[in-house]
């Protein structure tokens, strides 16, 4: 068996976003004498509009790459240039987050059993920032690979972005199938049904016990840890 995660609400839990809290040490650093922090602040508002936008297309707004620069185009001076290390520290000061109570166990236990794991996620910071993320919390070498939407440039449940991992996946273990990889997630529209039709069984986090109104998951859990109890995956009934 080999598993796919999200990342966020799944693995790793958001106590809070704000995403000002790293745009006012940028604009201290690069824009303070080009605009007040009120103006930066509703263009950074104006742009998360239309990352909504581009999503609804099923289309990535990666920050590095395309955010950036329409800050420099909008207040002049050149593209920030920022490096993976750099864009980490900026996902650390928007977003609190902790990792989910018995995760690291759970994953330990995972490894123990030889059973890979990776992690493909919808965001707009590349993945090598996402790595040090989860390595600041002790959970990164658990996974053989992490994959986002900002590097591939389309989000789940587009197929191409499922397509994309489980070929890595196939390339990498030629002896398994599709029906051998199990995709983890809690978001229903991105993760469940982005990888049921993906051809993958599907584990949902359904904390809200709502309805799978499609039939796509097949099995439902309340946190991330329950996968402890999900007899596909352990081969315990």
């Amino acid at each position: 068996m080999i598993l796919i995660f999200d990342l966020f609400e799944t693995l790793i839990e958001d106590i809070s976003i704000d995403f000002n809290l790293g745009l006012k040490p940028l604009w201290e650093e690069h824009y303070k004498d080009k605009c007040s922090f009120d103006e930066i602040k509703a263009y950074g508002e104006e742009l998360f509009m239309y990352m909504v936008s581009l999503h609804k297309q099923g289309l990535e707004f990666p920050f590095v790459k395309d955010e950036l620069p329409m800050y420099a185009e909008k207040y002049g001076g050149d593209v920030i240039d920022m490096s993976i290390e750099e864009e980490a520290e900026f996902l650390n000061r928007c977003n609190e987050v902790k990792v989910y109570d018995g995760l690291n166990d759970m994953l330990g236990l995972f490894t123990e059993a030889k059973t890979p794991m990776y992690v493909l996620s919808n965001s707009g910071f590349r993945a090598g920032a996402l790595q040090l993320i989860l390595k600041q919390h002790g959970i990164e070498k658990y996974f053989e690979k992490i994959w986002s939407s900002a590097d591939f440039g389309r989000v789940k449940p587009c197929p191409e972005f499922f397509e994309m991992a489980i070929g890595e996946i196939l390339k990498q273990y030629p002896d398994t199938t599709r029906e051998d990889i199990v995709f983890i997630g809690d978001t229903y529209e991105t993760d469940i049904t982005g990888a049921h039709n993906a051809g993958l069984k599907t584990v949902w986090i359904n904390r809200k016990n709502e309805p799978d109104v499609n039939g796509y998951a097949a099995y439902q859990i309340n946190t991330v840890t329950d996968l402890l109890n999900c007899p596909f995956i352990t081969g315990r009934d």
